[in-house]
């Protein structure tokens, strides 16, 4: 086997990951028959079972395969390349040492961060990095959790934790644990941190206001995502679907742009669709509610009264409610569905997103 050109393929034909140490293997070659797994895997900055994985992907039995192909090779090239420090020790050096070194080039931490995950090494507050550096304090069970993380951090931060604990081989309850144990309020805010360490974001030569503008998006869907219910957004979008019609209300001038942005998408996509937001109109049109009609209430604010007192009408005239907001206080009775907001504006326009695709599919 040319292992050499195996590695070489890999840099365009493997998932990212495993591309990335492709390239790792091909700058540091000379170095890998001197290492043992664990010190490649610290190096490279993954789980040892990753580079189990990637070097059954480029054709070896195991990655003690992999080495022994290396060594194999170096041994028949009759040109010795003298060794060069391994790329890994200025790549994956510790944080400390790090920042000590941008702190006397006059770099900024956001630039630091930046730089750190170009070259694919999370930094000291991202959760893999902290889940890698804690490996070996982990109980068995929250090991295995751990590894499931690793191996796919997409389906990690989008997965329910009983979805998360059957792939790993856990009781929810661990799941609990082992969040707690990563330095995470909850499950919630485990998924939104795998979320925002998941995302790629491809700055390229945009200045560095638009930058910082994608990284705040993107931290807003990222935290939105996190914290809405699959099975309460399925809920609504099956109430939509067979809704004979739709009327939606707005608490403010504020929600107003976001009712009309849904009804405009519910009425191309062939569903009635009515808009109020005049309280007045609002206890009119909730009076002529009934069974089969669904209300849907954009409440970015605080309801006023007398939204408050039309979605009580609604509601006794056999009414379905779907609120889109944030719960405030006795507003949100126990039958309605309730898709929370964690950013006024593009949480919203994600909710309709969702929403309206839902209803497509």
């Amino acid at each position: 086997m040319d292992i050499v050109y195996q590695l070489v393929h890999g840099l365009s034909g493997l998932p990212a990951q495993e591309s990335r140490l492709a390239r790792f293997f091909l700058d540091n070659f000379a170095q890998i028959p001197d290492a043992t797994m664990e010190e490649l895997a610290a190096k490279a900055g993954v789980s040892p079972a990753t580079l189990q994985h990637f070097a059954r992907s480029i054709g070896c039995d195991d990655i003690s395969d992999f080495i022994g192909q290396v060594r194999h090779q170096q041994q028949e090239s009759s040109q010795q390349t003298p060794a060069a420090p391994m790329l890994g020790d200025a790549a994956w050096m510790d944080p400390s040492t790090l920042q000590a070194l941008a702190k006397n080039a006059g770099v900024g931490s956001e630039i630091l961060e930046r730089f750190s995950h170009s070259i694919g090494r999370e930094s000291s507050s991202d959760i893999l990095g902290q889940i890698r550096h804690r490996l070996n304090d982990f109980s068995q069970q929250e090991s295995r959790v751990a590894q499931t993380i690793l191996e796919d951090v997409s389906f990690a931060a989008s997965a329910t934790i009983d979805q998360l604990a059957t792939a790993a081989g856990v009781s929810p309850a661990t799941i609990t644990r082992f969040a707690r144990a990563a330095g995470c309020d909850d499950i919630r805010d485990l998924r939104m941190k795998l979320a925002q360490a998941s995302t790629p974001v491809s700055a390229g030569d945009m200045p560095a206001p638009w930058r910082e503008k994608l990284g705040n998006v993107q931290h807003a869907l990222n935290s939105q995502l996190c914290e809405l219910l699959p099975s309460a957004m399925n809920q609504a979008i099956a109430r939509l679907k067979q809704a004979k019609a739709v009327h939606i209300f707005s608490a403010s001038a504020a929600d107003t742009p976001f009712a009309s942005l849904l009804q405009y998408r519910l009425l191309t996509q062939g569903y009635p669709a009515n808009i109020c937001q005049d309280g007045a109109m609002m206890s009119i049109t909730a009076s002529m509610l009934g069974k089969g009609q669904v209300l849907v209430i954009f409440a970015g604010s605080a309801p006023e009264n007398s939204l408050i007192a039309a979605s009580h009408q609604a509601r006794r005239l056999g009414a379905e409610l779907v609120i889109i907001g944030q719960e405030v206080g006795a507003f949100i009775h126990r039958e309605d569905i309730h898709l929370p907001l964690k950013d006024t504006r593009y949480g919203a326009l994600l909710v309709i997103d969702l929403l309206c695709e839902g209803i497509d599919s």
